[in-house]
């Protein structure tokens, strides 16, 4: 994991809040958004795809949009944003 003051504009990283993996990412005007990093298929952390800027599961090979909306299958749900 990293650290959240490391992020930059345009990237994303995966951080413990709660004990759990969020997903989040800094957009191109400082954004944040922020996700639970379980991958809606089965359960596993996704992973910042730096050269696609992706959220990818390394499980089933399922990828999401920065905003957590899904990209590629096998998932059929969204990451859930976190407020």
């Amino acid at each position: 994991m990293e650290n959240l003051n490391d992020l930059k504009s345009g990237f994303g990283i995966v951080v413990k809040e709660d004990g759990k993996p969020v997903a989040v990412y800094k957009d191109e005007r400082g954004a944040v958004i922020k996700l639970l990093a379980k991958c809606k298929h089965a359960g596993c952390a996704v992973r910042w795809n730096e050269k696609e800027k992706t959220w990818d599961c390394p499980c089933h090979g399922s990828r999401y949009k920065t905003d957590g909306t899904v990209f590629k299958g096998p998932a059929k749900e969204n990451l859930d944003k976190i407020s």
